[in-house]
């Protein structure tokens, strides 16, 4: 049997295992981000698989292109024609993208030492240094979020088609150079990476990723006849793509508007160094209590010297990729590991306004780094003549990192267990401590003999998120609806500061979530202690009066405020008002539209619920949104005939 077959069939065991340590992860519950792309996104929730339905899901997304990610979205489709929302589905299908994610790794590091070595190296080093790399990323703990955060597989099939694309340019780069035909495996490599560009943006790094490899581990490849050919394609698929990324970023400024985060661009780029050596610490010595969902514990750097680590942290990182750069023929594969690392980075970990910091963000870029790791082990132990003794340590890692992953895996079984897991290993973390004292609140009402102290851990959750910053606008909602839950009137303190913060503070997505105004409202459509009107009003009316929500939140609020007016006060003169600016904050979303014409038609204004059909009309983004706005275009019609 060939080599390269038997290295497969090693892999077996691996997978095997990957399969067992995930198991109870499966049946865990959606989180966060979950429901805006899957369970409650209706447009996603398709019935079958004929192609009216395939489309809906392809175009499910609430964002416009680039950021639309439909590839993606069909897949969520695709698993709710065929099994509901069933998260186990899901989550499983994550997990077979994940174990085919790690095939291709195999296959891509197998790649990389024969581009290393040419033909003189020993291609059973190189198998056992490919099964190595492929078994320590599919059983690593740090992509156990990525793995069982069902959203994540945006993150998944991106990678996935970025390691195709780098291994069929590897392996055409290899062809030509043994005087074979590689000319189309090298040319498929951009297609390859395009289709992953429709899962998630991160396939533009492929130009960076190619370049990498060529200044490193196919740098001593010979080109031999296809000399003119081969430059032909560094053209086209490397430096023409970097060009004209410098130019959109010129062009496109507002990509690096941080209006929306509480740091500034200058504070995020100092971060960043810090954050990546975070990484790669998290990658060599795994340690459960630091993995999370949530690292808004970790201190953004303001200065060289606020932290102190800031300024060592960005000289390290500075001459580490000095010494790839210098170093590149005389060490490629470190090289070619740290130049891997940061190019996958570059997108997430740079100029951008996104959250500091994210565990899937190494799914493709831990690649590298373990190739490097595989790599040295094996090849020092041959020279010591250790290689059984490095076998063994190989394994005992490989235990170590899968019992870590197991217990993780464990915290993910339940929404209770993920959620006070997430506060107990980041107690200064304001998201972990108020989704922790979320789930306590809600589960009060159900509550029996335990509900005093489940109330009691939830304010402590609450307060311990306001120590870590007095501005949790979330945290403050969170009290506010505890005592309302515990039918009594909230603390007028605490409503004066809520308004305060939302009045002044800062409220971007990761500091206040815009359902907590939807929730009021639904609060007091029900029975219990409900607020006095003037000071739910004047909740909505601070929030409205901070400038810095973005278009989205500012409809947000809008519209829950719009159906406060209409539900619970009964005032369709200011629903009208507040629906309106709804649609005016967010004129694309069709659903603003819709909620303006219900409210016009209650009073009977339907001349003017009219012309805002047309406007709904222009955004309806799939088939069953313009069959929705055409019936209600027809009824509208029948009611003015009349």
């Amino acid at each position: 049997m060939p080599k390269s077959k038997t290295a497969l069939l090693v892999l077996l065991p691996i997978i095997a295992g990957t399969l067992f340590v995930y198991a109870h992860g499966l049946d865990g519950p959606f989180l966060f981000d979950d429901s805006v792309h899957i369970t409650q996104n209706r447009w996603v929730k398709i019935e079958s698989l004929a192609w009216p339905d395939l489309v809906r899901a392809w175009n499910s997304s609430f964002t416009a292109f680039p950021g639309n990610r439909p590839l993606a979205q069909l897949s969520f489709g695709v698993n709710h024609a065929l099994s509901g929302l069933d998260p186990w589905a899901f989550k499983t299908t994550n997990l077979v993208i994940h174990i085919l994610t790690g095939v291709v790794v195999f296959l891509f590091s197998r790649l990389a030492y024969r581009a290393l070595t040419g033909d003189h190296g020993d291609r059973s080093k190189g198998d056992f240094i490919a099964v190595a790399t492929a078994a320590v990323w599919l059983l690593h703990p740090l992509h156990v979020s990525t793995v069982l955060y069902a959203v994540q597989r945006m993150a998944q099939l991106s990678s996935l088609s970025m390691l195709l694309a780098l291994s069929c340019y590897f392996y055409g780069r290899l062809r030509l150079a043994e005087g074979s035909g590689g000319h189309i495996w090298m040319l498929a490599s951009a297609p390859i990476a395009l289709i992953g560009f429709l899962a998630k943006e991160n396939t533009v790094l492929l130009p960076l990723l190619l370049l990498a490899s060529e200044m490193t581990l196919l740098r001593g490849t010979p080109t031999g006849n296809h000399r003119t050919f081969i430059r032909a394609v560094w053209a086209v698929f490397i430096a023409a793509p970097l060009a004209f990324g410098v130019y959109y970023l010129v062009t496109h400024p507002w990509l690096m508007n941080f209006d929306s985060r509480p740091f500034t661009q200058e504070e995020r780029l100092l971060t960043q160094p810090r954050i990546l050596w975070l990484y790669v610490k998290w990658l060599l010595i795994p340690d459960i209590s630091a993995f999370g969902l949530f690292h808004d514990d970790i201190k953004t750097s303001t200065g060289w010297l606020s932290p102190l680590t800031t300024l060592p942290a960005a000289i390290a990182l500075a001459a580490f990729f000095a010494a790839a750069i210098v170093w590149r023929r005389s060490l490629p594969v470190l090289s070619f590991a740290v130049l891997f690392f940061l190019a996958s980075h570059a997108l997430e970990s740079s100029v951008f306004p996104l959250e500091m910091v994210f565990e899937h963000r190494n799914y493709l870029a831990s690649v590298g780094p373990l190739f490097l790791l595989a790599y040295l082990i094996t090849v020092t132990a041959a020279r010591l003549d250790l290689a059984r003794t490095a076998a063994v340590l190989g394994v005992l890692l490989l235990v170590s990192y899968s019992a870590v992953t197991y217990l993780r895996v464990n915290n993910w079984t339940t929404y209770q267990t993920f959620l006070l897991s997430s506060a107990e290993h980041h107690p200064d973390s304001p998201r972990s401590n108020f989704m922790a004292a979320q789930f306590l609140i809600s589960a009060v009402a159900n509550a029996e003999d335990n509900a005093p102290a489940m109330a009691d851990a939830a304010r402590t959750f609450l307060h311990n998120g306001l120590a870590a910053d007095e501005r949790c606008i979330n945290c403050l909602f969170g009290l506010l609806v505890l005592d309302l839950h515990l039918d009594r009137q909230p603390d007028n303190a605490v409503i004066d500061q809520l308004k305060q913060a939302l009045r002044a503070g800062y409220v971007g997505p990761t500091k206040v979530s815009v359902s907590q105004f939807s929730y009021l409202v639904k609060w007091h459509r029900s029975d219990g202690v409900k607020l006095d009107p003037q000071d739910l009003e004047a909740i909505f009316d601070a929030a409205l009066a901070n400038p810095a929500w973005n278009h989205t939140g500012r409809a947000g609020i809008e519209t829950a405020y719009r159906e406060y007016y209409e539900l619970v006060a009964g005032d369709l003169e200011s629903a009208v008002e507040h629906a309106r600016a709804a649609a005016a904050a967010w004129p694309d979303q069709w659903s603003y539209h819709m909620h303006l014409i219900r409210v016009l038609r209650k009073l009977s204004r339907d001349a003017e619920a009219l012309t805002v059909i047309n406007q709904a009309a222009r955004v309806a983004s799939n088939q069953s949104q313009l069959k929705e706005t055409a019936d209600m275009r027809a009824d509208i019609m029948r009611e003015l005939s009349k």
